[in-house]
């Protein structure tokens, strides 16, 4: 990650953290305009804050438990906190599965051991 990423991304973590808890989530447009010190335009707010998504991504993977609510984003507390955004993850990915499996039309275990062969080589 170059050094401006890895410079926003501690500072989403450090707003995050001052957002602890589902009842303390912060909208997207917040978060942007906190961590960048820049405000979001209307009509450009999908592309402003494309770099916050991808590096909210960035940062979960990297173990921060964001989860997110309709009221935004929030550094969870507990498994519990964190557990819808889980279900949502795994709904969206469940649909793509199923999506994946009506256009290429293998079975679903054909499927899976695509999965196992393409995880067991990326390691």
């Amino acid at each position: 990650m170059d050094a401006d990423r890895r410079r926003l991304a501690e500072a989403i973590r450090q707003v995050l953290e001052r957002h602890e808890g589902v009842e303390r989530a912060i909208t997207m447009t917040a978060l942007f305009a906190i961590a960048t010190g820049d405000t979001v335009v209307p009509g450009r707010r999908y592309d402003q804050t494309r770099i916050v998504r991808s590096l909210i991504e960035q940062l979960r993977r990297e173990g921060l438990p964001i989860g997110i609510c309709r009221h935004g984003y929030f550094l969870a507390r507990s498994e519990q906190e964190l557990a819808p955004t889980i279900r949502a993850f795994h709904s969206r990915a469940m649909s793509g599965l199923r999506q994946e499996l009506a256009l290429t039309r293998v079975s679903f275990d054909e499927l899976l051991e695509q999965y196992r062969l393409e995880l067991i080589t990326r390691r």
